[in-house]
């Protein structure tokens, strides 16, 4: 694992990219989405089009039918409203987006109601908040936190974005797989070819072959031989079939989970982590404050899904007709469920574009909201806090290099991360 983690592989700069991920799919940056979100919400809580279309002039392309109607929900209550009523705002639109399903599969993430609820439910145990602060922990978080702070502690600087936040998620997650750390990075770099439309046919069909053999072979080696590792739980978990018989998942059931799970646990946490870093870096009494109160830990990782979630964009199908806040809404209309602007509702939360650990706690929706609230959340949360507490203990003079350009968040308006985090502690 140690030498996997810290290795210089130059793979590391192409695949925790956030510019190369977001352009690598055809879309758009977007420098700054919230200055837009704010103007579109001034004029109402429901817009009718598409937030990328008047953003950024094009649609983000994801196969469906750019004909259909568009509505866009820009505060807490409208976006809360979609994502909870899951059946008559759905995720089986997720079913027209070719990249989705042919790289991940039909999985917790497609699926809606009693389907959801039982493929969630056979999984969900591995992902409690009490899983991730013990076995998650104790097992894979604590080690390999040690094994990467360890490797530039002695630098006086680094690049926390490259050495610590891209390597951490994607290293847990292939290791509580079950994969050898060899094995994690060529892994994870066909996983996200597999997905990528600028990418030809064939090499995506070569990239999702290498994916499914790796898994394939890691849940036979399971089956004949159970290891303490998320394969293993699978495989032995209680499942329910559609009429509510006990069963057990399949191999393809598992492939999915497996390429879900291992896409986002490498992903998305590595972009908040860094996120959250760099609003702690740039808010020097705030960072303090976390140093010398470490109960303040929670609020700091909430605020900072709050203040810049990692995917400010979602998508969901309408399947009936329906009103949203006084806006009729069609049956087949695409909703534009803006997390980013939801976040930022000015009617709940004063200063909204200001970071602050020390407000009062209020549910947002970073982590989205209703039935499919992030399902590695936990997971996610334990990774943030014991990275930051090893910066806190062990670099005490940690700070923003000011020898280099000022760090800043880019991406899109589906993907946002920084562009670098550099530092200094010497």
């Amino acid at each position: 694992m140690q030498n996997a983690a810290v290795s210089g592989d130059a793979r590391y700069e192409e695949i925790f990219s956030v510019e190369h991920e977001v352009t690598s799919r055809g879309d758009a940056l977007v420098a700054d989405p919230y200055s837009h979100f704010a103007a579109l919400r001034s004029r109402g809580s429901v817009f009718p089009g598409s937030l990328s279309v008047e953003i950024t002039g094009r649609e983000i392309e994801h196969g469906f039918n750019p004909a259909r109607p568009h509505f866009s929900t820009l505060t807490f209550e409208t976006c809360s409203k979609v994502l909870i009523e899951n059946k008559r705002y759905s995720s089986h639109l997720y079913h027209e987006m070719p990249d989705i399903m042919f790289g991940i599969g039909n999985t917790v993430l497609t699926m809606v109601g009693d389907e959801h609820a039982r493929h969630r439910a056979s999984v969900q145990p591995m992902l409690t908040r009490q899983q991730a602060m013990t076995w998650w922990r104790h097992k894979w978080i604590d080690k390999l936190v040690d094994t990467l702070v360890s490797a530039f502690e002695q630098d006086g600087a680094a690049d926390l974005s490259q050495q610590l936040c891209a390597r951490l998620p994607m290293h847990t997650v292939t290791s509580a797989y079950g994969l050898g750390p060899e094995e994690a990075l060529t892994f994870r770099e066909n996983l996200m070819r597999s997905m990528t439309p600028t990418v030809t046919k064939a090499d995506r069909d070569i990239a999702h072959g290498i994916v499914r053999t790796i898994l394939l072979e890691a849940i036979r080696q399971r089956r004949e031989t159970p290891q303490d590792d998320l394969i293993s739980m699978m495989i032995a978990s209680n499942h329910r079939d559609e009429n509510g018989q006990p069963s057990h998942l399949d191999d393809e059931a598992i492939l999915s989970f497996s390429r879900l799970l291992l896409l986002a646990g490498g992903g998305t946490t590595y972009r908040q982590l860094g996120i959250l870093l760099f609003a702690l870096l740039s808010n020097r009494e705030q960072l303090e404050a976390l140093r010398a109160d470490r109960s303040l830990m929670s609020q700091a990782i909430e605020e900072s899904l709050r203040w810049n979630c990692t995917d400010p964009l979602f998508f969901r199908l309408s399947t009936e007709d329906s009103v949203l806040d006084g806006h009729e809404i069609l049956a087949g209309a695409i909703i534009n469920v803006c997390l980013g602007a939801a976040n930022r509702d000015p009617s709940r939360w004063e200063n909204p574009d200001v970071y602050d650990l020390h407000r009062k706690p209020q549910r947002h929706v970073g982590f989205a909201a209703g039935p499919h609230t992030c399902l590695g959340r936990f997971v996610a949360e334990a990774e943030m806090t014991v990275a930051v507490n090893a910066l806190l203990d062990r670099l005490p003079k940690l700070r923003l290099d000011d020898r280099c350009e000022i760090p800043r968040i880019v991406g899109g308006l589906q993907a946002r991360g920084m562009n670098h985090l550099r530092v200094r502690f010497d």
